[in-house]
């Protein structure tokens, strides 16, 4: 029996009798899949799916057979009598708008869909240095992935860092299908290692209407791709500067009813700078049943323990005179982090009936968080429980095709937090402690219609509600413990997309959207002991318009996005005399924006000595600027926001040759980025260079990779991560100099 399912790609499962093998098909919720296309390569017999997904081949002895898909990655499969085998197809990425995203509902091709969403496949994510997401993530258009440490973590999608001077805000983090980001609006995304990652899509701007609060947009994670695991185990091995040293390893088990995936992995460094160093360990579960052709049920067990050193940020003189150095006193305070996380995840896809299906999921997790820091020492713990739920439905209006989507989102968390004095780097009496308790709630609707053939029209809305109830048990500093409710008023967002497919090879796409991101706990209850109850939300509005297409025979696709985006109660940040970060609101910014991804497939010959020649472009132009901000007697109105940079450039050029050589070579430029709001101090403009280079092999039925890579390779100095709005002018965090890194992955086929 062969079987097609697509649960996190597209799965193949092949199980064998004698002479005789049965073929079903079957899409992301479980529904049969025709046409799918068998060949066995000996004598070109072709065998195709009916309408119910399935077909029967006629074997007399093992054979190597080619399954393809339309839109999906061919493969080549031994079929022996008697044997079962699960064989996944990944989705195709050969044309930007042909890529299959989730987007704000159902898998579509991106042509379908309205708004700007990226997505990153395997083989995007595993062409830079493994040990980090900074240089895959950054290529999109838009995206900024910033490393302040060797696993401190900054992400910014169009200029959404203003407010994070740490750690990753106003952008919703969805892991496997729950919130990541916990209630509070923090995502601890450094807990994550590579292997936690195999594909990662990101809505850019606000996704309030299907996903809740986060102005900055909305990245979405899975963590397995059977297409290159399914029946196998994989070991991986890699060293490079300063002290990188990483081993990985991935196991899998696919049966008829049941797939069974562990991962795990351990990395550590020294660091690029003094006081640099980091080491994460991470181990998941991944499991999925399918106990009949309606149900597939999953579960996720994730635990990752991470500790890294913080060596702070430097002023002008102190990088110009060794950028390598720490701040003063990093060292003396211990100023680092260990963050010990615990996550369990279960969910489930159910086809009601015909028209009816439903995905729900639910998550428990528990943190342990501890931050000796130069000014205090922290201690946290959380635990998080979410829940989303989604039920769709397929139905027609006037003979014409819509899907109609609502469902409800909710978490509660329960936070302690204590704050103690810091000497040398112990911690000393305490200084003030928290419990809060968090709960966000979205119940949101999205309905699609399609008017015609070739247009389309999508409204979705949603209700968002959100508070903290924040008790202070502990106030050594002013001794009168107290304790408020942050209730945020219930915030509706609406958005409404048209999409027209003006041919073939082209379409074009409307959205305005409304978003908001309410302050986090983070901000609320501030460092230096205050609690601030002013902060106000941020609200804005995002209009759109997106074209995508392919053209010269679809040797080039593109996608093109235009949007103008204002926000009212921005949250800047600033720094007070002792160099804590406050928060306030900023008035209001007016950002335009212009967003451009393309892709060049120059070559593809499958018997040729060179396989394949492509090249990716993307280019980012922001014109980002505050309004109606005037604070302490000065008036910022017009200058561009700090954090962001005008013109980004990244060119990507990957060349495959049949004999299992390759090899990737990356460009990436950035212009200078405002590092305050007065506007008077600038990081430089940087041009970057990476090359990675390698060899795929096979030793009887198992394969190997060989890889090598420099990363910066003309030793270019820059800042990656800048501290905006610091105190003494300590802006710079200074990147790693011209590096270099070698490996080996080995995969033994069951």
């Amino acid at each position: 029996m062969l079987r097609f399912f697509s649960v996190l790609s597209l799965p193949v499962l092949i199980s064998t009798q004698a002479f005789a093998q049965k073929l079903s098909i079957k899409n992301e919720v479980l529904q049969p899949l025709s046409s799918a296309t068998i060949v066995v390569l000996s004598d070109s017999t072709v065998y195709t799916s009916n309408p119910e997904g399935e077909a029967q081949l006629n074997l007399s002895q093992t054979e190597e057979v080619s399954v393809s898909y339309v839109g999906y990655e061919s493969k080549r499969i031994r079929v022996s009598p008697n044997d079962d085998q699960l064989v996944i197809l990944s989705a195709s990425s050969q044309q930007l708008n042909e890529v299959m995203v989730e987007g704000f509902q159902s898998n579509s091709r991106l042509n379908k869909q309205a708004g700007s969403i990226a997505k990153l496949s395997p083989s995007s994510l595993y062409r830079f240095d493994e040990s980090s997401l900074v240089n895959a993530v950054s290529a999109i258009p838009g995206v900024r992935f910033e490393q302040r440490a060797a696993a401190s973590y900054r992400v910014s999608i169009r200029g959404s860092s203003i407010r994070s001077p740490f750690g990753v805000r106003n952008v919703k983090v969805y892991w496997n299908g729950i919130p990541f980001t916990e209630p509070g609006g923090n995502t601890f995304l450094n807990s994550l290692d590579l292997s936690n990652t195999s594909q990662l899509e990101i809505i850019k701007g606000p996704g309030a209407s299907i996903y809740g609060a986060g102005n900055g947009g909305v990245i979405k994670i899975k963590s397995t791709d059977l297409s290159s695991l399914s029946n196998a185990s994989q070991l991986q091995f890699s060293v490079g500067s300063f002290g990188l040293l990483r081993l990985s390893g991935k196991h899998n088990v696919l049966n008829n009813n049941s797939s069974l995936t562990l991962k795990w992995a351990s990395q550590e460094s020294d660091g690029y700078r003094e006081h640099n160093a980091m080491d994460r360990k991470t181990v998941e579960l991944d499991a999925l049943f399918f106990p009949d052709n309606k149900r597939t049920i999953s579960a996720s067990v994730l635990y990752s323990d991470l500790f890294y050193e913080i060596p702070g940020g430097l002023n002008p003189d102190q990088r110009a005179i060794n950028p390598r150095q720490p701040r003063p006193r990093s060292i003396e305070r211990n100023s680092s982090v260990s963050n010990e996380l615990f996550l369990l995840k279960l969910g489930q896809e159910y086809q009601i009936n015909d028209t009816w299906t439903n995905t729900t999921n639910l998550s428990l997790s528990t943190r342990d968080f501890e931050n000796p820091f130069i000014l205090d020492y922290k201690r946290d713990n959380q635990q998080v429980f979410a829940l989303r739920t989604a039920f769709e439905k397929q139905f027609s209006i006037g003979g014409k095709p819509a899907n109609w989507t609502y469902g409800i989102e909710y978490q509660k968390s329960f936070f302690d937090g204590k704050n103690f004095g810091n000497v040398n780097g112990v911690s000393d009496t305490i200084r003030f402690a928290d419990e809060i308790e968090s709960v966000q709630s979205i119940v949101f609707a999205n309905l699609n219609y399609d008017l015609s053939d070739d247009l389309s029209i999508t409204a979705g809305l949603s209700r968002n509600f959100l508070e903290y109830d924040i008790e202070r048990t502990i106030d050594k500093i002013n001794n009168s413990p107290q304790g408020f409710v942050k209730d945020f008023d219930a915030v509706w967002t609406p958005r409404l997309a048209l999409s027209k497919q003006i041919n073939s090879k082209l379409s074009a796409h409307f959205s305005v959207m409304g978003g908001f991101s309410p302050p986090t706990t983070t901000e609320v209850r501030t460092n230096e002991g205050s609690l601030n109850r002013a902060l106000q939300a941020e609200k804005g509005v995002n209009y759109e318009f997106n074209f995508r297409g392919a053209t010269f025979n679809n040797k080039l696709s593109f996608d093109l996005a235009l949007f103008h985006f204002r926000l009212k109660d921005a949250i800047t940040t600033f720094t007070n005399g002792d160099g804590v970060v406050l928060f306030r609101n900023a008035g209001e910014t007016r950002q335009n924006g212009v967003e451009l991804s393309t892709q060049i497939n120059w070559l593809e010959d499958e018997i040729g000595a060179v396989k394949s020649l492509q090249t990716r472009l993307s280019y980012t132009y922001h014109d980002f600027s505050f309004e109606n901000y005037t604070t302490g007697g000065d008036d910022f109105s017009g200058n561009p926001l700090p954090g962001t940079s005008p013109h980004v450039a990244n060119i990507q050029t990957d060349l495959s040759f049949d004999n299992g050589l390759y090899l990737n070579l990356t460009y990436h430029y950035s212009d200078p980025i405002a590092l305050n709001d007065e506007n008077t101090f600038f990081s430089r403009a940087y041009n970057l260079v990476n090359l990675r280079a390698g060899y795929h092999g096979k030793i009887g039925g198992n394969s190997f990779e060989l890889f090598t890579g420099i990363d910066n390779l003309f030793d270019v100095s820059y800042s990656l991560g800048n501290d905006l709005n610091a105190f003494g002018r300590r802006y710079y965090q200074p990147a790693a100099s011209i590096n270099y890194y070698f490996g080996i992955k080995l995969k033994l086929n069951h």
